[in-house]
């Protein structure tokens, strides 16, 4: 582990070393906080905790605003969210989601790249302290940031003041990033000069204003793992069908031989198609997405397999950082970090022709997506960046298991005739997936043909029946709904004793898929291949 000291290479700034325990005193009531994390990834895992327990013990009617780039850890944002009044964009956290569905906690959820954008025109007010970790300070005070980039270079620049959150224990970042910053009106930004995935037009460091910088605190705490469940049979099928769309595009949409650069959600069924795709005949794979996790650190070391990525954090659970640290070297040469404004930028995403998949709570069966609300009502995480990819994609595809299972023991569809929560809409969406099979949108076709094909090739055969009768009963127009409140009550019932019915509801039985079929690229690889 280095020193402190060798981190910390401006003298001016190495004199305003203190403990944390000081370092907090710069917060006051109805602060404003911008922190850098992404995913656990590069969080200020020691100031935010000792802030916490300094505000229960001196301050407990203390309520700031606490802004990052996506979710902290629970390690992290749990002990501060009782004293979180505004929160944004985007949460994992246990203890912030309760007090966000009792309104006890003002959350905004945000497109991730408008967010970024928002916090440097000043959407959002006055940024009274920016709080960030950095692997390293520079001669001139510039600073290297660590394994996420986030909104951390819009907090350094927009915030009244400064602490840096030295962390010697984790690597020295220097070459990960590319960093550029969003012009504000009435400066025209300049066209992007991005036109393949490893392309960098920014710099690798942070510009700070060393006059800002009241506090300099050590960590020595690595980046909490993020957690993975064993690859399911359903997040395998779902992985394989999602090759099967690709290699139909592939032929159809004559690609020839290079695959668009994919960005892929996190998660387990994420990472299970990230290992499909390994196994599939594409090659040299490009990823421009947001997270770089466990399931692409098979392809740094395959050049046949694997040509380059951008991302905006790297976010691994323990075995897979021990890998990343074994190939640290040459993933500093295949990985660009940038700043969250940059990776999910629309004009980025739609000139490279970027695929987009994300894992949703529930689809309708015309292709409208609920990522964010359980029953319409009650948040999750957030939106994320999903919409700024769904939006902007080349392709777009919305992958989810048919059916999930509840805390009750039953089973419900994920297949449904609305949605309760519309996050994404009918008109972002290519292509639904499930471990059924997958329906395109990419047709001019009617609502009703599409929800036919949604229902028929990914809903569970177990719900179709009851789908159908639902579509039937809907009545005419273009996109048929239901409004007669008697009907309405009809059919939910029907629904309900169809998720009572389902084999295993209320019990342990696991339910069998249906046989698949081999596909021809699994027997023959290049029959569709250059």
């Amino acid at each position: 582990m280095a020193l402190l000291t060798e981190r910390v290479e401006c003298k001016e700034l190495l004199d305003r070393l203190m403990p944390v325990e000081e370092a907090v005193k710069f917060v006051s009531d109805r602060c404003k906080l911008a922190i850098s994390g992404f995913t656990k990834s590069g969080e200020p895992k020691t100031f935010i905790p000792a802030l916490a327990n300094y505000l229960r013990q001196y301050a407990p009617k203390t309520k700031i605003g606490l802004f990052s780039g996506a979710s902290l850890s629970e390690d992290v944002e749990n002990p501060i969210a009782s004293f979180v009044g505004k929160r944004g964009p985007y949460m994992s956290s246990s203890a912030s989601r309760k007090l966000i569905n009792a309104g006890e906690m003002d959350f905004t959820d945000v497109h991730l790249s408008a967010f970024a954008r928002n916090l440097i025109y000043g959407f959002y007010g006055d940024i009274d302290l920016a709080v960030v970790e950095v692997s390293r300070i520079r001669p001139d005070g510039s600073v290297i940031l660590s394994s996420s980039v986030g909104v951390s270079a819009e907090a350094l620049t927009k915030a009244k003041k400064i602490i840096l959150e030295v962390n010697p224990s984790i690597p020295d970042y220097t070459g990960f990033h590319d960093i550029a910053i969003p012009s504000v009106h009435p400066h025209a930004g300049w066209p992007i000069p991005i036109v393949n995935v490893s392309d960098r037009v920014g710099s690798p460091y942070v510009d700070i204003d060393k006059n800002k910088v009241v506090a300099i605190i050590e960590s020595n705490k690595p980046d909490y793992p993020v957690s993975f469940k064993p690859t399911s049979e359903t997040d395998r099928r779902i992985a394989e069908n999602v090759i099967d769309f690709l290699m139909y595009c592939h032929k159809t949409f004559n690609w020839g031989k290079r695959l668009p650069p994919i960005q892929s959600g996190v998660g387990n069924v994420a990472n299970a198609i990230v290992g499909e795709l390994y196994r599939s005949p594409f090659q040299k794979i490009r990823f421009w997405t947001e997270v770089f996790q466990d399931g692409m650190m098979r392809y740094v070391e395959d050049d046949d397999k694997f040509e380059s990525a951008s991302a905006t954090a790297l976010s691994f659970s323990e075995s897979g950082r021990d890998e990343f640290m074994r190939l640290f070297k040459r993933c500093r040469e295949k990985v660009v970090l940038r700043p969250m404004w940059l990776s999910n930028n629309a004009e980025m995403i739609t000139r490279l022709f970027v695929i987009a998949m994300n894992t949703p709570i529930e689809v309708d069966f015309y292709g409208h997506v609920n990522s964010t609300h359980i029953d319409g009502s009650r948040v999750v995480n957030g939106l994320g960046g999903s919409g700024d990819f769904f939006r902007n994609a080349y392709l777009s595809i919305v992958h989810t298991p048919s059916v999930r299972r509840l805390k009750d023991g039953r089973f419900v569809s994920c297949v449904m005739p609305y949605v309760r929560h519309i996050d994404h809409t009918e008109h972002d969406i290519n292509c639904v997936v499930t471990e059924h099979g997958f329906a395109l949108n990419t047709e001019i076709r009617s609502a009703r043909r599409r929800a036919e094909d949604i229902i028929n090739k990914c809903a569970h055969p177990h719900f179709r029946p009851v789908l159908r009768d639902y579509l039937r009963l809907a009545g005419g127009g273009d996109e048929p709904r239901a409004t007669s409140i008697n009907l309405l009550n009809s059919w939910w019932k029907d629904y309900d004793a169809a998720c009572q019915s389902f084999p295993g509801s209320r019990t342990e039985e696991k339910e069998a898929l249906p046989v698949r079929e081999k596909q021809d690229w699994e027997t023959h690889t290049l029959r569709y291949w250059w």
